[in-house]
């Protein structure tokens, strides 16, 4: 006869191992540059799978995914593919600029931006919609705010 507390003992070890490793799995897939969280948010919306986009974005970018998931009331919701062209991100801090261009039904290209902020060592889309990019050659000093913002206009909130 086995002994009980044993066998309980080394189950108990595999699941501990088990659940260790599916944890370094998820942390080693986590996207590490602006670019990466901007190509994986932009696909979790095109797939109307919105609970994953607000998993990379701030408060502020949550409302925009808040506002796309209520007019995507059913799941039979048309699922499109957004190919971002000519996607860089310029990095000051904790803070990106990303800019790209998109195709619109008309086949014309379209300038679009997204800004993103470094939380807790997280790329996070941070604003979304209304924000252009002022040139640079026009900014006046301390104005660098209006295109970096800095880290204290994030709200702080726990996962």
């Amino acid at each position: 006869m086995r002994n009980s507390s044993a066998d309980t003992c080394s189950l108990w070890r595999w699941g501990v191992l088990t659940i260790l490793v599916l944890v370094w799995q998820c942390q080693s897939s986590e996207p590490s540059e602006p670019e990466e969280v901007v190509r994986l948010w932009q696909s979790y919306i095109d797939r109307n799978r919105f609970d994953s986009a607000r998993l990379y974005s701030t408060e502020l970018a949550r409302s925009y995914v808040d506002f796309l998931d209520a007019l995507v009331q059913d799941d039979s919701a048309e699922v499109t593919y957004t190919d971002l062209r000519q996607l860089r991100c310029v990095v000051a801090g904790d803070s990106a600029v990303c800019s790209y261009q998109i195709e619109d039904e008309l086949g014309e290209y379209i300038s679009d931006t997204l800004v993103l902020k470094r939380i807790g060592g997280r790329w996070l889309v941070h604003r979304v919609e209304g924000f252009s990019t002022p040139a640079r050659d026009t900014l006046l000093p301390g104005e660098e705010e209006l295109v970096f913002p800095p880290a204290d206009t994030i709200p702080a909130w726990k996962h």
